[in-house]
């Protein structure tokens, strides 16, 4: 399966009611079901990509109250918009992107694996065993590819 990349129109909000445009392009990637990526660009022309829960997205979508726990936090604004909240080390953000776009977007998501289906194929109990292993153990790691990299536990 081929991953979706779409560009979103976003923008920065500030005090008042200041707006900046920001280029941002949203990812899926069905080789991680379970996340969304949105890469911005800065205004000093550095990427920075920021990784969410393809569900807190789409209860974001249908709540007027901010959802999510940790650095991302997204919520519906107004009567189109919705709201993405992104803390960091080095401060926080509050974007504006559409609602429309960001649900055709995860809509195309569900096409490619439905919800639900997002674990399919996986041994959970071998991640789970490669977790807890006290050493790496070598060979494929949890998303079924053989990696020879050190992020999936294998080394």
């Amino acid at each position: 399966m081929e991953e979706i990349c779409v560009p979103l129109y976003v923008e920065l909000l500030h005090e008042g009611d200041a707006m900046t445009p920001v280029e941002a392009l949203m990812a899926y990637d069905p080789a991680d079901p379970l996340a969304v990526s949105v890469e911005f660009v800065c205004g000093n022309g550095m990427h920075t990509t920021w990784t969410m829960g393809r569900d807190l997205v789409a209860e974001g979508l249908a709540s007027r109250c901010p959802v999510g726990l940790g650095d991302v936090r997204v919520w519906q604004y107004g009567e189109s918009g919705l709201r993405i909240r992104l803390h960091s080390d080095e401060g926080s953000a509050d974007l504006l992107a559409e609602l429309e776009d960001v649900a055709d977007f995860l809509s195309r998501t569900y096409q490619l694996v439905p919800e639900g289906s997002e674990l399919d194929g996986i041994d959970v109990d071998e991640v789970i065993r490669m977790l807890l292993a006290a050493t790496p153990v070598q060979g494929s790691c949890w998303c079924g590819r053989e990696c020879p990299c050190h992020d999936h536990g294998t080394g």
